[in-house]
């Protein structure tokens, strides 16, 4: 938190509405951004390997493979930054790298292997003594532990083989929460297990710690700006937060509340210049967004340098490094929503590596630029992956033969986009897919439905190469096609065109259904067509349907459960009460914002008429959490367009009429969050004005009271907040909890060391270590 700026916010109000038009510009191509995806030198590129926010990043030491967290999946790439494949990160993934549950395990980080294997014959180890244990985990490259109230077992893998052994004797032997962990494996939940007695084995990956992307620390700074494109004038709390701090900041700073002024500064494209590579003696320049700040450009906030080569064998690994652009860690703060469109693009996993190293030559490419598209039921927050074989006899138009590619991994169709309220916005993680060269001769494509192993199918299509060809060839010779390549030589030659696509297609399927049925297959088509066309009004695509097409099976799923329908004649059942009693409030929830005052009391209003209801108390469980969830809606919403005094008459409706009566609904996890979310909002906003003292007072009394603990939620920013509380009223044990869980939840140490409200503590040895990744 910060105390707004006490200083004249007229000048700072006419620097934000022309910091658009200042700055001078330099030669478009020296210095590319980051989304052009053309940075380099006459060596080296610098190309994105992934779009979206990285979760943390490991190496395979024996196969020289990095794998990048990100977006709910796995991402396997070459140590040179070559994308290889992708995979679902499943539940029970643990430490070590491999997802262990009770039905079965994946090992794709070791062996590529996406499906979930079945155990071997369990080993009963009760008959043993702890030492005999022990020698027998010891036989394996990988062990985890997993128990519960009943007993305890052991997951063994070796070699890509894993097997059970149930230790239930021995169950006090077993820890499901030991060993170091990193910061990112706190974050993401990943349990590392043990047993008394026996020895860690050997890791089969290793985790890159992020470091500096500047060079911190290093005889030579690796990065080094050497001019500067202004673009947006920043003022931290917004206008009305200055204004704020020039009529009451002044008071609370002269009463000694701790914390000092917000900043005012620039953003821009800083024109940088990294050295790279043996001796720093090769270098790639590009335009990145940050601020200029105290004079000097401050990369920190949301720009990491990872080097996978440290963890790989051999003291001169020529392993491609790797930068990180993520967003700042202030998405809650007035400003940084309108500072995200400067640079959202830029967010993803970027590779410094060898020019030309993922690029197929001109003399293999037999076909034109095309990729694989995949329409059809939905699978939801998973992607459809797919893999593509080549023409194993491919020839030039000249016919002259050339080497076949090697198998191409692509997805089909990304997953729909999660979203959750009282969180930093979400960017949609996707890999930039090159366009394919060769004509396909077989396609395998997989999906599963999350927590349904019946839901995994991989079907396997065999394609004709000189029927795809031709059909390639007639949509590349259609009018339309023709008419957009005018188009565009019209305004100028297009630095690629566009590929064209080859689609799966399966019928939309039963409505509601929760995976595909398998007899839709039955029906598939795999069209050739154009790229959809960009401009409104214009023709559909031309789409030439493939003939000779031949599919199988290799994993097949499970029938959808049949829904049963009505008699003919019969009414259907009716909807459940508790949706007819939702309509109004959530008819209400959506002009609560956009109406501002008047808006809020109709949304009041039906929110305590909903809880008053006589029908309330036996559609309580259903009904507490939804109504919990538009409190913290409208919340959010209001919050972030600083609307802080209709924040403020929300959070108080809410404790005095609605809590009282969803406060009895105990075992909803998602109402429990919900309530965390009004009570961080209700924090981030109330702590620094003296007037809401008595909600500050009553939102630790009624939601962050015992048995509320931080440690065991699961929200990040309500955590980070409750430290800030802590921090201002200058409660050092309660403040290192908070941060502590904080920084578990993924709040990074800079964010604490560059906010205001921790500056007593900034050299607070406690207070340090509290931010360090838990051991």
């Amino acid at each position: 938190m910060h105390i707004p700026s006490i200083r004249s916010v007229g000048v700072f109000a006419m620097l934000a509405l022309l910091s658009s038009l200042l700055g001078a510009k330099t030669a478009p191509d020296a210095f590319p951004r980051l989304s052009d995806n053309t940075a380099g030198s006459a060596t080296l590129e610098v190309r994105k390997l992934l779009h979206g926010q990285v979760d943390g990043l490991f190496v395979v030491p024996r196969t020289r493979q990095v794998v990048a967290a990100a977006g709910g999946y796995f991402w396997k790439f070459t140590d040179q930054g070559v994308l290889l494949d992708s995979v679902y990160a499943r539940g029970g993934m643990y430490a070590s790298g491999l997802m262990f549950s009770p039905e079965g395990y994946v090992d794709w980080v070791f062996t590529g292997h996406a499906q979930r294997k079945p155990y071997g014959p369990q080993v009963d180890g009760n008959g043993l003594t702890p030492a005999q244990v022990v020698a027998a985990l010891q036989q394996a490259e990988v062990v985890e532990f997993a128990k519960n109230d009943q007993g305890a077992w052991a997951y063994l893998w070796q070699g890509g083989k894993a097997w059970k052994m149930d230790v239930s004797r021995h169950r006090e032997l077993v820890d499901t929460s030991c060993r170091r962990h990193s910061r990112v494996l706190e974050a993401l939940r990943w349990p590392a297990t043990c047993f008394k007695g026996l020895a860690p084995a050997p890791a089969l990956w290793t985790e890159v710690e992020p470091g500096s992307f500047e060079g911190y620390g290093q005889p030579q700074p690796r990065a080094e700006v050497v001019g500067f494109d202004r673009r947006k004038y920043h003022l931290e709390e917004g206008l009305s937060g200055q204004l704020f701090g020039a009529t009451v900041g002044v008071l609370l700073k002269s009463m000694g509340v701790p914390g000092s002024l917000p900043g005012r500064y620039w953003f821009g494209d800083a024109h940088t210049r990294v050295r790279v590579g043996p001796g720093s003696n090769d270098v790639v320049q590009f335009k990145a967004f940050v601020p200029y700040e105290d004079g000097k450009y401050r990369f920190l906030y949301n720009m990491q340098w990872w080097e996978p080569a440290a963890a790989l064998p051999g003291a001169n690994s020529l392993a491609s490094p790797l930068f990180s652009v993520h967003l700042r860690a202030y998405a809650e703060r007035a400003g940084e929503t309108e500072l995200r469109k400067y640079y959202e693009k830029d967010v993803g996993l970027y590779a410094v590596r060898p020019r030309g190293v993922a690029d197929v030559p001109q003399a293999q490419r037999t076909a034109p630029a095309w990729r694989p598209v995949f329409e059809g039921p939905s699978t939801r927050h998973v992607a459809v992956q797919g893999t593509v074989e080549f023409d194993p006899a491919p020839t030039t138009a000249a016919g002259q033969s050339v080497a076949a590619l090697l198998p191409a991994h692509q997805w089909l169709r990304p997953p729909l986009l999660r979203t959750m309220p009282d969180m930093p916005p979400v960017v949609p993680v996707n890999a930039l897919w090159p366009a394919l060269h060769q004509l396909p001769s077989v396609i395998t494509a997989r999906w599963h439905v999350p927590g349904d192993d019946d839901g995994y199918a991989v079907l396997r299509i065999t394609l004709q190469p000189a029927q795809v060809q031709a059909a390639m060839a007639r949509v590349q010779a259609h009018p339309q096609g023709q008419a957009s390549q005018g188009a565009r030589a019209r305004r100028g030659p297009p630095p690629d065109p566009a590929p064209l696509e080859l689609l799966l297609r399966l019928p939309p399927g039963a409505a509601g259904a929760t995976r595909i049925d398998p007899a839709l297959v039955e029906q598939l088509q795999v069209l050739v067509r154009s790229p959809a066309p960009g401009a409104r009004n214009a023709p559909p695509p031309l789409e030439v349907p493939l003939a000779q097409v031949q599919w199988e099976w290799v994993v097949r799923p499970a029938v959808p459960p049949v829904r049963v329908s009505s008699p003919v004649g019969e009414a259907p059942p009716p909807p459940p009460a508790y949706l007819a009693l939702m309509k109004p409030l959530e008819a209400a929830k959506e002009t609560a914002v956009p109406k501002g005052a008047a808006g809020l009391s109709a949304f009041l209003q039906q929110a305590q008429a909903l809880v008053q209801h006589p029908q309330y108390a036996e559609n309580a469980p259903s009904l507490a959490p939804r109504i919990t969830e538009a409190y913290a809606d409208v919340l959010n919403r209001f919050n972030n367009l600083r609307q802080l005094g209709s924040s403020a008459t929300l959070v108080r409706h809410y404790l005095a009429q609605v809590h009282p009566h969803t406060s009895t609904v105990q075992a909803d996890s998602s109402l429990a969050y919900n309530q965390g979310v009004i009570a961080s909002q209700a924090l981030a906003f109330a702590i620094h004005m003296p007037e809401h003292r008595d909600l500050l007072d009553a939102v630790m009394t009624q939601l962050l009271a015992p048995p509320f603990d931080v440690q065991q939620q699961r929200n990040g920013t309500l955590a980070y907040n409750l430290a800030c509380y802590h921090a201002v009223q200058g409660d050092k044990p309660r403040l290192l909890q908070a941060a502590s869980a904080a920084s578990r939840l993924g709040k990074p140490r800079a964010q604490f060391m560059a906010d205001t409200d921790f500056e007593r503590y900034w050299q607070d040895a406690d207070f340090l270590q509290a931010l360090q990744p838990a051991q």
